[in-house]
């Protein structure tokens, strides 16, 4: 009789209570998991666009000249040697011209003072003595003016000392125009002396021009 009352108690209980008899469930566990991808395709970064630049722009080869006046003429020039090429540097003698400077009036007749380096970049000797002159043409290529540099001896040239040769001209007034300063260096052969093909160029960057057969170094105005 006393179970059957308990038994009555405990229900009411239940009924009316039921959340204190529901079993909680213990919190999930939470395990890290490294996940494993696919291999992915590698990633090609971009270069920069300016360091592409600087990595590609080559050392300034082209002669560099500075010229003043319209009068009284000074031309500085500084020029670059070509590299060598081996089957060439075996076959024939290779001179660079590094330096050139010229300083003269137009005006009137003058003394022109004139300044050349040479260097030969291989060991071929200068059998033959060539004979060197400076010619100045205006643009169309028509000589106003052409005297030998008799102390320009290329054949004394040592393989890779520069060597500098000093002239001093007398040179007639130029009349106004532009003009261009060239070295000529022609064969040995007589027959030859007006072949442009045969002709001595230099190796230097910018400076020589085989259709002229002429060494081109700088360009100049005059005025009044």
């Amino acid at each position: 009789m006393i179970s059957k009352q308990l038994a009555g108690i405990w229900v009411s209980v239940l009924l009316a209570n039921p959340q204190m008899f529901m079993l909680t469930a213990p919190p999930p566990r939470h395990c890290a998991v490294n996940a494993i991808s696919p291999a992915a395709e590698p990633v090609q970064a971009t270069p920069d666009s300016s360091v592409l630049h600087s990595a590609s722009t080559q050392p300034e080869t082209q002669p560099r000249c500075q010229v003043t006046g319209t009068r009284e003429i000074a031309v500085a020039c500084d020029f670059t040697a070509l590299p060598v090429d081996s089957a060439q540097a075996a076959s024939e003698p290779l001179i660079a011209l590094n330096h050139a400077e010229l300083q003269f009036k137009t005006r009137d007749d003058n003394w022109m003072s004139l300044e050349l380096r040479f260097t030969k970049l291989n060991s071929i000797p200068i059998s033959e003595v060539h004979r060197v002159y400076i010619a100045i043409d205006d643009d169309s290529g028509h000589n106003f003016i052409r005297r030998s540099l008799p102390s320009v001896n290329l054949a004394s040239l040592v393989s890779g000392r520069p060597a500098d040769f000093k002239e001093r001209l007398l040179f007639p007034a130029l009349r106004p125009g532009h003009y261009q300063i060239k070295l000529w260096i022609p064969s040995v052969d007589p027959s030859l002396m007006f072949n442009a093909a045969h002709n001595l160029l230099v190796s230097s960057f910018g400076v020589a021009d085989e259709k002229s057969g002429l060494n081109t170094i700088s360009g100049f105005s005059v005025t009044r």
